[in-house]
């Protein structure tokens, strides 16, 4: 059975402890692999500082912009990707990481992190198709060379890569795959991450993790606009007491001529719809509004309001 990578779930404590063994372990295949590596393990070093400082409150913040020790802010564009999504409250959901670098990749240092457990939280980090036909093309990866980290409780994930060339034109784009769960709140989050790669400098982005609002949205009608002509005039109060008494006239949104909003269409709709033309004291709106009220009536067809 082919070893891709590792991935590990640990306290911040025991992953400090591992980073740090790395080149003594592997001083050929892991860190210590090229002179572009020490880059990368500087990025590493800053990365992680960052992504732990906040552990006690269980919130963590974006990566520092500028970067610690000055310069530019992020100015590489390294290939790396992740599509933004939309999801619905408490969901479980993947977000794909890709890259797309026309240059062979020797090796790069990638981190992720979230505002807060609550928002979305990390569960598993695994290695996507493109690493797996790597790894199935150039046999097991040795430890150390390509391992994976998540934390649920500190809302991190971080992707460690030193055993290239990785050519993405061959391999594929999809490198990792992260598990997640959305949190439970409607609205944007953004997730920040950063990498640096074949010793180039930072390359930085987010994506966005739209979580939905379950709550649907209120169907809007004009109340009195019988014949849905975007107006309350007199033909509507006519067209209402055919559609009750005669039966030429064929509604296919009752809601508008539910006119006091009762629940039901009647005489005293077509009575109140004449009131509110003609200054009898009832008053019409003349213009969309949301339908709040639950009732029996069938849904409303062919509406002009939104």
């Amino acid at each position: 059975m082919t070893q891709i990578g590792s991935i590990f779930i640990l306290d911040y404590e025991v992953f400090f402890c591992t980073i740090s063994l790395y080149p003594i372990l592997f001083p050929k295949e892991g860190f210590m692999r090229s002179s572009q590596t020490s880059v990368s393990f500087g990025f590493l070093m800053v990365a992680l500082a960052f992504l732990f400082a906040p552990v006690a409150s269980a919130q963590n913040v974006p990566f520092p912009n500028p970067l610690p020790g000055g310069g530019t802010t992020c100015p590489n564009d390294f290939g790396m990707s992740i599509a933004d999504v939309t999801v619905q409250p408490g969901e479980i959901f993947e977000l794909v990481v890709s890259l797309d670098n026309p240059n062979p990749v020797t090796d790069f240092v990638w981190g992720i992190n979230s505002p807060s457990p609550a928002s979305c939280q990390f569960l598993t980090t695994e290695t996507g198709a493109g690493i797996a036909a790597y790894s199935a093309a150039n046999g097991s990866l040795p430890p150390g060379t390509c391992d994976l980290f998540t934390n649920p409780a500190e809302v991190f994930g971080f992707m460690v890569f030193m055993y290239g060339p990785y050519q993405s034109s061959i391999y594929g784009t999809e490198i990792f795959r992260i598990t997640c769960i959305a949190g439970m709140t409607p609205g944007e989050v953004a997730l920040p991450w950063m990498v640096d790669g074949n010793g180039s400098g930072f390359s930085c982005g987010e994506v966005m993790v739209t979580i939905a609002d379950p709550t649907p949205a209120l169907t809007e009608v004009m109340r009195g606009d019988v014949n849905l002509d975007t107006s309350c005039n007199l033909t509507d109060a006519i067209n209402l007491l055919d559609y009750l008494y005669v039966g030429n006239f064929d509604t296919t949104c009752p809601d508008a001529c539910d006119v006091d909003d009762s629940g039901s269409v009647n005489l005293a709709d077509a009575v109140n719809l004449l009131s509110g033309l003609f200054g009898g004291g009832f008053m019409l709106e003349d213009r969309c509004m949301p339908d709040a009220t639950t009732d029996l009536l069938a849904e409303c067809i062919g509406s002009p309001c939104p």
